[in-house]
């Protein structure tokens, strides 16, 4: 090897030295662009909330989920504000299926609790197992008549798939005994009264109020059965913390940031409903809404395969029902479900840019993601109304029960979702 040989090698590899060097100086400030302790502030904003115990909508405890969140977004340098709204519920006391010979007790109903009193209709008797088979249920000549079903089935799926006058779970005896007279008439009573309750949205936002674009970042606060470490006060740490994060970078983001947490998802994503119709101008200027429901769990799942569909002519403009937007679509403890064919379009605002962005930011970060789509939770409702909106979720199991505790969280979970959503919010356009 000559002179000029060793020269240029040796310099080539000074060239390599240094490139690893940058690369492994880029790979240093990734690791710790969401600061210090960042795995360590999450899970305690998680121990808080769900030590908090049931934080359903109304209750004391998502008050005081509310005013945590509120302090904490303030110590960020969010300018917040508490958007409180009311809505109405159903309070179902009694229901009983009255036939010319016979009187049963409903343990589950699935109806339109705020449409005209009094049911009656031809009745259909169906085993859960037709129930809980879409392809089944769809072929049973469910629709316009009063379906009668008992335990394991799983009552929902009725609305999904048909078009039932109303759906009963009855007690299995009740069941053994009526089902030989199906196609009679039964006629539904019911007691019970409409119900006024209250809730909050807790709005941070980072960034001029006069800025033309804005990107929103979104959990749920409340919570249903349990103390809902993973559903959701697992969304609301990761959105307290990409707050901190994007409050203290260097460079400003050429957007509006607003950090959302809803409250009342759980009872028919009435927080989302209540955004949507008090910001519906501003909306208009909205170009990514990214939220986060149920995280801590291995694998990793987003909305990013419906494409675009089902959207309304104008942006912001909702196509839900007006006479539903401050309705629950459903009671705690499971006894009576919203049954309504039209209480949600099916749209999906997923474009390809969104697409491609989340996929290369999971490449970025070896992040084996789940692509998905009509996932159940608040950023549908922006969707439908033509926001461009997605949803991460990875579940750590045992949501709505009381085992919904952090000690079933992982940190590092938590973290890698972070580093997604805040990966995707550079990249917006």
């Amino acid at each position: 090897m000559t002179a000029i040989q060793l020269t240029l090698r040796g310099r080539w590899l000074s060239l390599a030295a240094a490139l690893l060097a940058a690369f492994a100086g880029v790979r240093a400030v990734q690791a710790q662009a969401l600061g210090e302790g960042f795995q360590g502030r999450t899970m305690a904003h998680v121990e808080y909330l769900a030590g908090l115990g049931h934080r359903v909508a109304g209750t004391e405890g998502e008050t005081k989920a509310i005013h945590y969140i509120r302090a904490e977004m303030e110590k960020t340098g969010l300018r917040v504000a508490v958007e409180r709204f009311a809505f109405q519920s159903y309070r179902l006391d009694k229901a009983v299926l009255r036939t010319t010979e016979d009187a049963v007790e409903v343990l589950e109903l699935a109806f339109d609790p705020y449409g005209p009193a009094g049911i009656a209709g031809e009745t259909l008797f169906l085993y859960p197992a037709v129930i809980n088979d879409p392809r089944q249920l769809s072929k049973a000549g469910v629709d316009g008549k009063f379906v009668v079903t008992t335990r394991d089935a799983r009552l929902f799926l009725v609305g999904y798939f048909a078009k039932p006058k109303a759906a009963a779970l009855v007690a299995p005896e009740d069941f053994a005994r009526l089902k030989g007279k199906s196609g009679a008439t039964v006629e539904l009573a019911t007691e019970g009264r409409r119900i006024e309750e209250r809730s909050a949205n807790v709005v941070g936002t980072l960034g001029a109020d006069s800025a033309a674009r804005e990107v929103i970042l979104s959990a749920h606060h409340d919570s249903w059965e349990g103390p809902g470490a993973s559903d959701n006060a697992s969304g609301v740490a990761v959105l307290l913390e990409l707050a901190r994060y994007f409050a203290r970078r260097k460079e400003p983001l050429p957007f509006r940031l607003r950090f959302v947490t809803f409250g009342a998802e759980e009872k028919g994503m009435l927080g989302a409903k209540a955004y949507l119709a008090q910001h519906q101008a501003e909306l208009e200027n909205c170009e990514l809404l990214f939220n986060m429901d149920t995280l801590g769990g291995k694998n990793f799942y987003v909305e990013m395969r419906g494409g675009m569909k089902g959207l309304p002519p104008k942006k912001g403009q909702s196509q839900l029902p007006t006479d539903l937007m401050d309705k629950a679509t459903h009671a705690m403890h499971g006894r009576w479900m919203l049954l309504r064919r039209d209480t949600e379009p099916d749209a999906s605002n997923v474009p390809e840019w969104l697409q491609q962005s989340i996929r290369e930011a999971a490449e970025g970060l070896g992040l084996a993601i789940r692509p998905a789509q009509q996932m159940g939770s608040d950023h549908r409702i922006f969707a439908q109304a033509g926001i461009v909106a997605t949803n991460v979720a990875a579940s750590a199991g045992k949501t709505h029960t009381a085992e919904d505790v952090p000690a079933n969280l992982s940190a590092e979970s938590l973290e890698r979702v972070a580093r997604l959503v805040a990966r995707v919010v550079e990249r917006a356009r």
